[in-house]
């Protein structure tokens, strides 16, 4: 568990440079995709499944990104795409392509399920934190 979350924040910070964020918030991007991914071992780890806990971590690292943008005066999203990167279904929609090529059907289905299970919980998960900052700001003003 401590190597994925280990390679999981070094992803985050690999991404990080890619979409050229400020050098001194990398260890933030870091701390992010350690972050989320720890969330969503936990989560899977209770609940099991794929869409409850991606939705769980998702919403966990829009409200870290949230945070962030307000204490750094940044935007929400650089932080957001960064550490959301562990997330990311990666694999399950390369076996899924894998899949059709060699004409298995019924694997490909159950790798595109999970891939879209996964993607949906992100984008939940995304959503649900940031209708809550949003109204709570409005609330603020």
């Amino acid at each position: 568990m401590l190597i994925q979350l280990i390679t999981g924040a070094l992803g985050s910070v690999g991404f990080g440079m890619l979409f050229h964020i400020k050098s001194k918030y990398l260890p933030l991007a870091a701390l992010g995709g350690f972050w989320g991914w720890l969330v969503f071992l936990l989560c899977r780890d209770m609940w099991g499944g794929v869409f409850f806990p991606t939705l769980v971590a998702g919403f966990a690292v829009d409200v870290y990104a949230e945070i962030l943008a307000r204490l750094c005066h940044e935007t929400s999203t650089s932080f957001f795409v960064t550490s959301v990167i562990p997330l990311i279904p990666g694999s399950t929609l390369f076996y899924c392509m894998s899949s059709i090529v060699e004409g298995d059907m019924l694997t490909a289905w159950q790798y595109g399920r999970d891939t879209f299970l996964y993607a949906l919980g992100i984008a939940a998960g995304m959503s649900i934190a940031w209708a809550i900052c949003y109204f709570t700001r409005k609330i603020h003003k």
